[in-house]
Order: C-alpha cells, then sequence, then structure tokens
C-alpha cells in the first residue's frame, strides 16, 4: 500500500480474506511499516506474517535485507539461501504451579507456565496431535493472549499447537511468535541452542530457533507463496 487506511478498513480486508492473519504494510524513508490482522483485531506481534511480508518484498526488491518497523518494534529479516531469518524476544517461562485445573481439557500437563501466552506441557507428540481444543475452557485465562500445547519430539526437539480464540484465530497455521513463548523452555529442558520444530497444524509449519543471547532468539524459516 502507498499510504495507510483507518483501521476498520484493514480489518475489513483481513475478514474478506479469510486468513488466520493478514499483514499490511506500507513503505518509508527507512524500509517498510508493518501491521497485522486476524478476522477480528490487530494483533501486536506476528512471526509467520513478518516472514512472508518478507519474502514477498525481497523477492521483489532482489534484495537480501528488510527492516520492517511495527508497534512491537523494529524486526529485521534476512534471506539465506530458501530460508528466512527473524530475531524476536525470548520470554522467561513463569512457572504456575496451582490454580489451572485441565480436567475439562482431559490432558493432564507435565508443566504449565505463563509468558504472554498460557503453556501446557504434555508427555508426547501424540498427545499434542491429539488435543482436542476448549475454547470456553481458554475464556476463563483472560490474560493470556493464545493457549500453546507443546511437547518433546522424537523426530523434530519439540512440537506444538496453538489457540487464540480471543483474537479470531480458533487455531493457528504456523506462528512464529509462538517461539518467543516456547524456545526459551526447550532451550532450558533440551540443554541445547539449535532447535528444529514442528507445529502440528493442518499445515505443518516447520521452524528452527536458536538463541543469539539471554534476550533474543533467531528464527529461520521458508516461505510458501499461494494466491488467496
Amino acid at each position: 500500500m502507498d499510504e495507510w487506511l483507518d483501521s476498520s478498513k484493514l480489518l475489513n480486508i483481513a475478514k474478506s480474506l479469510s486468513q488466520p492473519v493478514t499483514s499490511f504494510v506500507v513503505e518509508n524513508a527507512l524500509g517498510y511499516s508493518i501491521r497485522w490482522f486476524s478476522s477480528t483485531a490487530e494483533i501486536n506481534l506476528c512471526g509467520h506474517g513478518s516472514l512472508g511480508a518478507a519474502a514477498a518484498i525481497l523477492d521483489n526488491t532482489g534484495e537480501v535485507r528488510v527492516l520492517l518497523q511495527s508497534q512491537y518494534g523494529d524486526i529485521e529479516i534476512t534471506k539465506q539461501d530458501s530460508f528466512y531469518q527473524m530475531e524476536l524476544p525470548a520470554w522467561t517461562p513463569e512457572y504456575i504451579h496451582h490454580g489451572i485445573d485441565c480436567k475439562e481439557l482431559n490432558i493432564d500437563p507435565i508443566e504449565i507456565y505463563a509468558t504472554r501466552d498460557l503453556v501446557l506441557v504434555v508427555e508426547s507428540e501424540q498427545a499434542v496431535h491429539d488435543f482436542a481444543p476448549n475454547h470456553a475452557w481458554f475464556e476463563k485465562f483472560a490474560d493470556y493472549h493464545a493457549l500453546i500445547v507443546t511437547a518433546k519430539s522424537d523426530t523434530y526437539e519439540y512440537v506444538l499447537r496453538y489457540f487464540a480464540p480471543r483474537i479470531g484465530i480458533p487455531e493457528d497455521l504456523a506462528t512464529g511468535s509462538a517461539q518467543c513463548s516456547l524456545a526459551p523452555y526447550w532451550f532450558s529442558k533440551l540443554g541445547a541452542h539449535n532447535l528444529k520444530v514442528r507445529q502440528l497444524s493442518s499445515a505443518g509449519g516447520v521452524f528452527e530457533v536458536s538463541l543469539k543471547d539471554e534476550s533474543t532468539i533467531r528464527l529461520s524459516a521458508q516461505v510458501t507463496k499461494r494466491k488467496v
């Protein structure tokens, strides 16, 4: 776009596209401004939306680096071969030892912790795959942006599913920002700082995450382009 439209118009466009998240970009003197919308609300940070926007921009310009400016802050994305890499914050887990009853979910988490999101760590990849979301249950926890279910994997280092019904995303397909919540936990648990990740959605998103420093992770992924 050449200039920003009203937020209501951007939201209506996102609704009409019927995608989990729509990225809107406007070029400026320093690079590009970016905003993200689900079908019901504007989102403060979207990793996969940033990667998709960067892929479109870099393919068009032929460059290998782009700076995206957002309300979250500046996001620099670089292209390396067929992968796009960005840096994101590493969120420290705050463990929850009581007060959350998961009986309605028919799962027994090994651990529960919170960041921006509420994270349930379960015993196996199969348990993540079989998890049946109960959005009414999650509505009781208004402080959290999304619900994430995760487990250690034999094929990858960890797997996840991501649910954000409060912002119009019953289940997301590929969630870069979820790794802000998950990667620091799994770095610690697995004793490794370079991890391969699979999101067990219908689309099956795959990421590589690495630790840059105590407050920052690097996220790499390929981008598949299609018309909508």
